[in-house]
């Protein structure tokens, strides 16, 4: 009996294998089960059932075993009527029945005697215990998602109302650079942790580890949140699972259009605001068109919705004058010339307490071109300024549904968005406050496909197998994205690469505010697939679930910190003695002289490539009513990334190991930097 059972163990995980596909899988679908009985609490074997989709029409027939139990798997979302007929019986409907993502939905049936022309109709209510597994999770219904006031109009937002969760700080880096939602926090894990899926296929942005694309709420029917003791089919990182399904046609057309405004005209002047209300134009608009093709058998729908922001802000800095900038420190501290340093480290104060204008560093002078002169008087809080920030965010979703029969259904989404939101002072998330006319770009360009088939080989086998590709690109681009201050002022040591080239990063030891780009700008092109594979079987008391997930993924960053050069000034070289600071941070500058000086070796770019491989087989025993073993088994295999170059090295203790082929040989580009590297060094292949 046990090797009948083993060996069709093996023939089904075979058979999942080889559909050369996957599933660690977020998936899209539920189920519903339950058992049958007459009134006296005897099972009924063989009542008929039909559970219909009121939506499309779809229905799957299928009758209950020697137990009375039934079990109908890979269900898509959606309201359904279940219809249980039967010889001597009263025929019983129940409808009302909301199946959620990834639920598991037990409904049990009682028949009465009497002739199966009558028909006893039951209006189902939401169940108040999940009783078929110990999973905690939460679905925000499309209800929460259309009906509660939510500012951006952003779905992940709503997790926000669920327990043991909470957003993660602005200051970490891949909330400051999201424009898709909050990073949120799940039971303490690490944000970075979440997986995000749509329609069953990643979303997740592999370089920031945070959504990648945020549909609108009116596209999206529901959304899940799996928080821990989760089955086996679900995993790839530590915290949560987020699965979200958008909206499928019906046979019914149904859309819509809005428009949310926000306007300053429309505002109170504020308690401190000297005159009118800042500047404010934002306007979020879009609408949803679904409805059938061919009814009961193809279906469509189509979302778009847009951001356009524009709003001023409001900010003071300190810039050096127009006679400090001439080398003109008249009334201020003394300053003294680095050049009469004598023995002793005594140095002599410049005449009239002004640097000549043949000691002013060109470099300095061709920097300060981009400087804007103060708008009041003074050294400190002397130039006030009102750029405007800027959010111009497009996206748009299609979707596709078509029904083969009864055995097969297929259905494809596309989303495409492109966010752009120009940041005049920098990120205000990582707490930046630059000088206007070094603000930047932060993009975000996502393409997602998601493609599932789902397959019954009969009531009690069904397969699905998914295949989804994302593509995110974007990041930072200064708005200074290719100048050419580098050859024309005469830096040395930076980078000459026209996609990292723009100003140096100065600052003045609270002198002054922080000048220039940005140290260091991020950005990627990766491009993920997902396949995934799913079978269940029902076997009489028993649900077994079998997967497989591989996940490909072409990762291509780039970061080149300090490519630009760093240099910070302190009241070093201009103090009366050598070692003090008593002298001025910005006629440092002026001479020349900075106390740190950084520049970035290097391109900064990454070619690099990983696969997962991920099994996982469950079961749900029922072996009497009211009790549901739950056994399951995962394995993971997640790929060391790989540099399609060799490209890579890393820091040990005494040596510095350089990334190479079999045979010791190095990328090109990394030739020419070994003579700059203060520790031995070696090959990956000598290691």
């Amino acid at each position: 009996m046990y090797a009948a059972h083993i060996q069709k163990f093996i023939l089904i995980l075979l058979l999942t294998l080889l559909n050369v596909s996957s599933s660690a899988a977020q998936s899209t679908s539920g189920e519903i089960a339950g058992t049958v009985r007459d009134s006296s609490g005897g099972v009924l074997p063989g009542v008929a059932l039909t559970i219909a989709n009121r939506g499309t029409g779809q229905e799957r027939r299928l009758s209950t075993d020697s137990e009375g139990n039934f079990t109908a798997p890979q269900l898509p979302v959606g309201d359904y009527t279940i219809r249980a007929e039967m010889q001597n019986f009263k025929t019983q409907v129940r409808e009302g029945v909301g199946l959620r993502v990834a639920e598991r939905l037990r409904i049990d049936l009682v028949m009465e005697l009497g002739e199966i022309s009558e028909q006893i109709t039951v209006t189902e209510s939401a169940p108040l215990l999940r009783t078929t597994n110990a999973e905690v999770s939460e679905v925000i219904s499309n209800q929460r998602l259309e009906e509660l006031p939510l500012s951006g109009r952003q779905f992940v937002d709503m997790t926000l109302l669920t327990d043991n969760i909470v957003p993660e700080p602005r200051g970490t880096r891949g909330s400051a650079l999201s424009q898709t939602g909050r990073s949120i926090a799940v039971a303490g894990q690490r944000g970075g942790h979440n997986m995000y899926f749509l329609d069953g296929v990643s979303i997740t942005d592999q370089y920031f580890n945070n959504i990648a694309v945020s549909p609108s709420v009116d596209s999206i029917q529901e959304f899940n949140i799996q928080k821990s003791i989760y089955a086996a089919e679900f995993g790839g990182k530590a915290a949560a699972t987020i699965s979200a399904a958008t909206k499928a046609g019906t046979n019914v057309f149904h859309g819509g259009v809005y428009e949310f405004l926000r306007n300053s005209a429309l505002d109170a002047r504020n308690f401190f605001d000297r005159t009118a209300p800042p500047p404010l134009r934002q306007n979020q608009f879009g609408g949803i068109l679904g409805g059938p093709v061919q009814p009961d058998k193809m279906f469509f729908f189509l979302g778009y919705e847009s951001l356009q922001e524009r709003r001023s802000l409001t900010r003071a800095f300190s810039v050096p004058s127009e006679r400090v900038r001439r080398g003109d420190f008249s009334g201020l501290r003394t300053i003294y010339d680095p050049r009469t340093t004598n023995a002793g480290g005594i140095r002599q104060a410049f005449v009239d307490n002004a640097i000549p204008a043949g000691q002013i560093d060109p470099l300095a002078v061709e920097f300060l071109k981009k400087i804007p002169l103060p708008t009041s008087a003074g050294e400190v809080q002397n130039y006030i300024s009102s750029p405007t920030f800027s959010n111009s965010h497009h996206q748009a979703s299609v979707r596709a549904d078509r029904h083969f029969g009864g055995a097969d259904s297929v259905f494809a989404r596309f989303t495409f968005a492109n966010l752009i939101t120009f940041q005049p002072y920098g990120s205000t998330n990582l707490n930046e406050t630059l000088l206007p006319g070094f603000g930047y770009d932060v993009t975000t360009y996502t393409r997602n496909l998601a493609v599932n088939h789902t397959h019954i080989f009969s009531p009690s086998l069904v397969h699905e197998f998914r295949f989804g590709f994302l593509r995110v690109a974007g990041g930072q681009e200064s708005e200074n994205r290719g100048a050419d201050f580098a050859p024309r002022a005469g830096l040395r040591g930076v980078t000459r690469d026209s996609r990292l080239a723009g100003y140096p990063a100065l600052s003045f030891a609270d002198a002054y505010s922080t000048m220039g780009d940005p140290a260091n700008l991020v950005s990627r092109k990766n491009n993920s697939f997902d396949f995934f594979s799913n079978l269940s079987w029902v076997r009489g008391a028993h649900h077994a679930k079998f997967g497989v997930y591989i996940f490909r993924l072409r990762f291509n960053p780039l970061e080149a910190p300090n490519s630009r050069g760093v240099f910070n000034f302190t009241p070093r070289f201009t103090s009366s003695v050598a070692g003090l600071s008593d002298g001025n941070a910005f006629a440092d500058f002026l001479l020349g002289y900075p106390s740190t000086a950084q520049g970035g070796l290097g391109r900064g770019e990454e070619d690099a490539r990983t696969t997962w491989i991920h099994l996982y087989a469950q079961d749900d025993w029922q072996p009497r009513s009211g009790l549901t073993i739950n056994a399951g088994m995962r394995y993971e295999i997640n790929g060391h990334m790989s540099e399609v170059a060799n490209r890579l090295s890393s820091v040990e203790l005494e040596r510095f190991v350089i990334a190479s082929d079999d045979e010791g040989n190095i990328h090109p580009d990394a030739a020419a930097l070994l003579p700059l590297i203060p520790i031995p060094y070696t090959t990956s292949a000598a290691a």
